[in-house]
């Protein structure tokens, strides 16, 4: 795989850089609009959020990497038909700010698939920022090919400003996952909601790191909303368990072949998220989640294994927070019938929609 990789990579990079190491640590980003603009509320004194994994619009289909596939990249129609049912969902919700994780705009394995513009196109949400996180041009291993993924905040209000802001890289990769391996980025956009300004984060922590960068990252998100001076809403997938969880190693979704590689779960620190729950507003708090492994399961939101295979929710992975106000409404859309959505979210990506109204402060 190493001599493939720079063989390709010496052939071509006399003409362009094959990975980006997406930098400088904060960029400003494009806002992407919808043509055809829904009119929201002009005064609103709440707003409905949600934050979803959606999986590359892959929904169910078994990757290599997970342990239980094989499948390296999707076909234009299966694209499009997951796409179809991801938006159909998002409709249902009608949300007023989507956080969205793993959106991919030009990738082989999700058919060069633009899913910024396609959710403006297809939903409620009149704009939308990408932070890139991914952009190789050809990832050799397993023919993955060209990678451009990232996270995304969409608004039905005004995307006034919105910036990428880098987080540090793991530090136990080996030459060529440093180039072409993920990095890791906060979204960070300013929201003209009626006469006022908020901030809208949206964040994608490291999962497979074994020296600490998880950690790092998180402290390092928990400074930059502390340094925010606009009322703001924080969402994304946090690879990391609440500090009260009961369960938190030997998930029976892990595949066992996985041991040993590249794809393992490294152990979880939930105490890392102690801060958020502390000096945040939760949309939905530890309270709520309790203290027992029957209560909790109530708001996993994380799985490997999908209902083709008998798999349900794990873990909780996903979560909302606010600067201020108060929270109400707020589920882990786990399915059918969760805040009367009538889509099964388990047959749509490995991580479960998490959608709370918050009341402006």
């Amino acid at each position: 795989m190493i001599r493939r990789a720079l063989l390709v990579w010496i052939t071509v990079a006399g003409c362009e850089p094959l990975a980006d190491p997406i930098e400088p640590d904060r960029v400003e980003v494009p806002v992407f609009e919808r043509a055809q603009k829904i009119a929201p509320d002009p005064a609103p004194v709440r707003l409905k959020v949600m934050t979803w994994n959606i999986k590359y619009g892959a929904c169910r289909i078994d990757f290599w990497f997970d342990g239980w596939g094989d499948r390296v990249q999707m076909t234009t129609r299966e694209v499009r038909g997951n796409l179809d049912a991801i938006e159909a969902l998002i409709r249902e919700v009608d949300p007023d700010v989507l956080f969205a994780n793993e959106v991919e705009v030009n990738s082989r394995r999700s058919a060069y698939v633009d899913m910024v513009q396609d959710i403006l196109d297809h939903t409620s949400l009149n704009y939308g920022a990408y932070f890139q996180a991914w952009n190789s041009r050809y990832i050799a291993s397993e023919g993955v090919g060209r990678i451009d993924m990232g996270v995304a905040t969409f608004s039905k209000y005004p995307i006034v400003f919105a910036e990428r802001i880098r987080q540090q890289d793991q530090t136990d990769l080996d030459f060529l996952h440093k180039i072409f391996y993920l990095h890791t980025v906060v979204g960070r956009a300013r929201i003209k909601v009626g006469a006022r300004e908020i901030g809208a984060y949206v964040a994608h922590v490291s999962a497979y790191d074994t020296d600490g960068t998880k950690q790092r990252q998180l402290s390092h998100l928990e400074q930059i909303v502390a340094e925010e001076k606009l009322p703001f809403v924080l969402g994304g997938d946090f690879n990391e368990l609440p500090p009260s969880a009961v369960k938190i190693r030997d998930f029976a979704d892990e595949h066992p072949s996985l041991k040993g590689t590249e794809f393992e779960q490294p152990p979880y620190t939930p105490a890392a998220m102690k801060p958020f729950f502390d000096k945040l507003a939760p949309a939905i708090t530890l309270a709520q989640i309790g203290d027992t492994e029957a209560s909790q399961s109530r708001f996993y939101s994380h799985s490997i294994r999908g209902p083709h295979d008998g798999g349900f929710w794990t873990r909780t992975l996903d979560y909302l927070f606010a600067s201020g106000g108060t929270w109400s409404s707020s589920d882990v859309l786990q399915s059918p019938g969760r805040l009367g959505i009538k889509a099964d979210p388990n047959t749509l990506s490995d991580h479960a929609p998490v959608v709370g109204t918050w009341a402006l402060p």
